[in-house]
């Protein structure tokens, strides 16, 4: 990294990994973790991570199979090389790419993967104001939309192959209608609630390239929080960090 005097050494999962991250750019939040802990792989494979950012799914999932062929892509050059530095610090062979999703064509063959991760950017273009356009690429759809990265997906898997994404659960609709466009079919799906009292605010989704319609599993909600005011976390989010410590 050029300058290190913007970032931050921080341990995390119970000191388990530790990374660099932006003190002011983009940092990776929870949504990260419940995504590591919702894939579900058996024995080995190649897996990829569209939009990997500082790298933090990877490093997870690392903890958790140690078997994968990891690789990564990344379109933005500040967070490239934190990824970069983060993949060296702990250890880990990943083939990071930087480059857009939109084409990943000139990066890798067709159905070349049996497994993709994505945290997208989640929300559409709009007037909102970000802290700085690290932030605004990574959250929004200023340079890749969520069809580009489903599109993306559906073109590195091979048949058979499973995306794993979490998306806001407002984009439900969408999302369904988008992953059968490109022949990945839901098979296993995951509400996420802050608290008992709140509604929901993200989904994750398992799909199946060249699957077929019906048979979804929708497990029980993910519930982060025991109470709306009181942030502790409830034994299941417990349970997660746990997973990886």
């Amino acid at each position: 990294m050029q300058n290190r005097n913007d970032v931050e050494l921080i341990p995390f999962i119970r000191g388990r990994i530790q990374l660099y991250q932006r003190k002011k750019g983009y940092r990776f939040s929870i949504d990260s973790v419940l995504l590591a802990d919702f894939v579900r792989i058996k024995g080995k494979g190649k897996l990829i991570d569209l939009g990997t950012g500082s790298g933090i799914i990877i490093l997870l999932l690392a903890l958790k199979y140690k078997n994968l062929e990891f690789h990564a892509v990344e379109l933005q050059e500040s967070l490239f090389e934190i990824a970069k530095e983060n993949f060296m610090l702990n250890n880990l062979k990943v083939e990071l790419i930087l480059g857009d999703v939109k084409n990943i064509k000139e990066f890798y063959e067709p159905n070349s993967f049996d497994y993709v991760v994505t945290n997208p950017p989640f929300h559409k273009v709009s007037g909102k104001k970000y802290t700085n356009e690290e932030i605004e690429i990574a959250k929004s759809e200023k340079e890749a939309s969520l069809e580009d990265f489903v599109k993306a997906a559906a073109y590195l898997l091979k048949s058979k192959g499973k995306l794993f994404i979490i998306v806001p659960s407002n984009r439900l609709s969408e999302v369904v209608l988008i992953l059968n466009k490109y022949r990945l079919y839901i098979k296993r799906l995951r509400f996420v609630y802050p608290s008992t009292e709140d509604s929901a605010t993200h989904f994750l989704v398992e799909s199946l390239k060249d699957g077929k319609l019906g048979g979804e599993i929708v497990e029980k909600p993910l519930i982060l929080y025991k109470e709306k005011k009181n942030k502790s976390y409830t034994e299941e989010l417990e349970r997660i960090l746990n997973v990886f410590s």
